[in-house]
């Protein structure tokens, strides 16, 4: 059985980490839920990112997970 794909949505965050060597950056948003983003995902690159700034995520929800599908700058 295969579930509707559902709207991505749109989440503010902030910075909380960033890891190029690794190639990760934590964000956490307003509700303190926790966010990644990887060099993979689509948005202006981890070198870019900076700890307190702000991005928006858009966000696609999967039936058991969340996932970032790519990230803009705020600030």
């Amino acid at each position: 059985m295969s579930s509707l794909p559902i709207a991505p949505r749109h989440v503010q965050g902030t910075v909380l980490e960033v890891l190029p060597a690794t190639g990760l950056a934590y964000i956490t948003d307003d509700q303190q839920r926790s966010w990644a983003v990887t060099r993979s995902t689509r948005g202006a690159g981890l070198t870019s990112l900076r700890p307190g700034q702000r991005l928006d995520l858009t966000v696609v929800d999967h039936t058991d997970f969340d996932v970032v599908s790519d990230y803009a700058p705020l600030d």
